[in-house]
């Protein structure tokens, strides 16, 4: 017999490797869109239950 006519069968297997990657680029992307959509002093004052200067130019007048 040639190797054209031999049918192998092929186990299907788990791919970890791709796994993790669409993993990993969930994550990313999860991360991404909270930080776009948070602002930071929104984030403090709910942590800190009062509001938090983050920018001070007083000492530029």
């Amino acid at each position: 017999m040639s190797g054209k006519n031999k049918k192998v069968k092929k186990k299907k297997r788990f791919r970890l490797d791709i796994a993790l990657i669409i993993a990993f680029f969930l994550l990313i992307v999860s991360f991404s869109a909270y930080m776009i959509n948070t602002d930071l002093e929104d984030v403090l004052e709910g942590e800190y239950g009062e509001s938090i200067v983050t920018h001070d130019y007083t000492y530029e007048k």
